[in-house]
């Protein structure tokens, strides 16, 4: 039987969770099909409970997250008593559907997923936000088969904004133990708990069976931070061996152990992805000036002053990704141009999941930052990864740039001085 909240007539019930129940809806003021999430057992005289305000918090964090891999937010609140979020309405299958009728992806399909999965981390964890609850059950391939990453629904602040705090339900560890990070089982979950729990679902879309597999939760607990991971080349035999690695490495009990960042695993995983196709063009605008007026600023020796540009940039309401991308660029340039040459590696390969994400891969955007970061790895003497980049890079610049371009050809330059020093 049908029902209405507020302007959203509610139609068909579409699932049920931990959370509540999400309903498929149409938005009468919007003339929009949405999803309406509603809290279980809500309507309840009195003072918030614990799952309310989880609930609440939900709304205020996933708000923040504007990533096309995320389901938007359109609005939350509270009607009759009932506590809502209405969100995108995503048609598709999630994995966990996925592998129980195909079985285990190919490589290139389940490293593609996983690419996914970590750009969208990247940009969640640079909101001061992690997932916590990373499953395939909470991974949708849509028909076009793009990936959303479903359900922020016990994401937790890494550093609260104004006016929100730090909230963890008693006796209680949101998340699904089969997934888990052995921190996050005793409430110290980091970003790299995100992180162990993706390395979880790259195993299982690999092998078709989660590393760890027990009907007890204790148990589960301990076999997460006291077990060895079961070989996976034992399960999917002819792994590439980089891959193989990958998942040893976000397996790691120890989090400091795992890779240092959702964007270096993004940046992994690209070496087994299918490139994606050529992406819509995305900018309706001419770039702001400004932009070009800091980077004049930086190539003529005056790093320090760009930053403070970049700065005033990046502080622009009105600034549009795409430029507000490049303005991350260009102040990681002059971070590292200042000697923090560490700091500005890390800041590129963050912005370089969100920069695939948004302009696609063969965006001369991207390239000039896939060189940056290879400049970058040689001046921390990481030579092999810088090599390995360059080799990567060589092939899509001389297939993108045109010749008369002043960047053609520079990855093949820069690894043949690798090579010579060697």
């Amino acid at each position: 039987m049908r029902r209405s909240l507020g302007p959203y007539e509610l139609t068909h019930e579409l699932g049920r969770g931990g959370m509540g129940v999400v309903w498929a809806a149409y938005d009468q003021a919007k003339d929009r099909e949405v999803a309406v999430k509603l809290l279980a057992g809500g309507g309840r005289a009195g003072g918030p409970t614990t799952l309310e305000r989880r609930f609440l918090r939900e709304a205020s964090l996933t708000r923040r997250l504007e990533h096309p891999g995320i389901p938007a937010v359109h609005d939350h609140g509270s009607h009759d008593g009932e506590l809502f979020l209405v969100m995108d309405l995503v048609p598709g299958r999630t994995l966990d559907a996925v592998l129980k009728s195909d079985g285990p992806l190919p490589v290139d399909r389940a490293a593609d997923v996983a690419r996914g999965t970590a750009e969208v981390l990247v940009h969640a964890h640079g909101q001061g936000v992690m997932h916590r609850d990373l499953k395939p059950a909470n991974l949708m391939i849509t028909p076009s088969g793009e990936l959303k990453v479903l359900d922020f629904g016990v994401a937790a602040a890494l550093e609260p904004h104004a006016g929100e705090t730090r909230f963890t339900a008693a006796n209680a560890t949101p998340g699904t133990v089969v997934y888990m990070a052995p921190e996050q089982a005793v409430g110290k979950t980091v970003p790299a708990s995100d992180l162990y729990s993706l390395g979880c679902v790259l195993y299982e879309l690999l092998a078709g069976t989660p590393p760890f597999t027990d009907a007890s939760p204790f148990m589960l607990y301990h076999r997460h931070a006291h077990d060895p991971v079961p070989p996976i080349a034992e399960r999917r035999p002819g792994l590439p061996a980089g891959l193989r690695q990958l998942v040893e490495a976000l397996l790691e009990k120890n989090p400091q152990d795992r890779p240092a960042s959702a964007a270096e695993v993004a940046a992994t995983l690209a070496t087994w992805a299918p490139a994606a196709p050529p992406a819509a063009p995305v900018r309706l605008t001419v770039p702001h000036p400004r932009l070009a007026e800091a980077a004049a600023l930086r190539r003529s020796g005056s790093p320090a002053r760009a930053l403070e540009e970049y700065g005033t940039l990046l502080a622009a309401p009105e600034l549009e990704r795409a430029d507000l991308l490049a303005a991350r660029v260009g102040a990681a340039l002059c971070v590292g141009a200042l000697g923090r040459t560490r700091e500005a590696l890390d800041a590129l390969k963050s912005v370089l999941a969100e920069q695939r994400s948004l302009l696609g891969p063969d965006e001369p955007a991207v390239l000039d930052t896939r060189y940056e970061i290879a400049v970058l790895l040689v001046r921390t003497g990481e030579r092999h990864a810088a090599t390995e980049l360059l080799r990567r890079l060589v092939g899509d610049e001389e297939r993108v740039l045109p010749e008369g371009d002043d960047r053609h050809g520079r990855a093949r330059a820069l690894l043949d001085r690798l090579r010579r020093m060697s």
